[in-house]
């Protein structure tokens, strides 16, 4: 979950250039730094998401945001991941990935879990990749990112494919 002491971070990372090609989202303002924590915790409380920061594993410090986003379907969501700059290049995103697509999968019983990326991101699709996620297929004219539609891959993970039927209480090496 997100912390007080992470809010810093994410609002930097929130207006790095990369980070702005890619998303729609707004970024934080002083203003709504300060409710943003409080806006995860609602969101997890209602059920609408799982909203966590990534946190480097020796020192705690935030390396970037994984969110586990769920629609009108609660037995299938959505992974979205955003590395901050200084993170980037360390697999930080497709480590990220693995291991909430395994506890979707795995802690919450979901029987689909998914990430999509607009098609020329090359970095997001090979992140993706790296994380086990199965490409699905290509969405035309699917995403729309800064008024302009894009081609998007879809990627995802199901229970059959660590060779286990749903419901059986898989396990999975991470």
């Amino acid at each position: 979950m997100r912390r007080d002491e992470d809010v810093p971070s994410i609002g930097e990372a929130s207006h790095d250039p990369e980070t702005r090609h890619w998303l729609t989202d707004e970024p934080l303002t002083e203003d709504r730094q300060r409710g943003s924590v409080a806006r995860a915790e609602e969101m997890w409380r209602r059920g609408d998401s799982a909203p966590f920061v990534i946190a480097d594993a020796a020192t705690d410090a935030p390396l970037g945001l994984l969110n586990l986003q769920f629609g009108g379907d609660k037995e299938v969501a959505e992974l979205a991941v955003s590395v901050f700059p200084q993170a980037r290049g360390r697999g930080v995103a497709s480590r990220a990935l693995r291991l909430g697509a395994i506890w979707g999968l795995r802690e919450l019983g979901l029987h689909r879990v998914f990430a999509e990326t607009a098609a020329e991101n090359v970095a997001s699709v090979r992140a993706i990749e790296r994380a086990g996620l199965r490409r699905e297929g290509v969405l035309r004219a699917h995403c729309k990112t800064h008024g302009r539609r894009h081609n998007c891959v879809i990627f995802a993970l199901v229970p059959e494919d660590f060779g286990e039927p749903h419901g059986s209480g898989f396990t999975s090496s991470l």
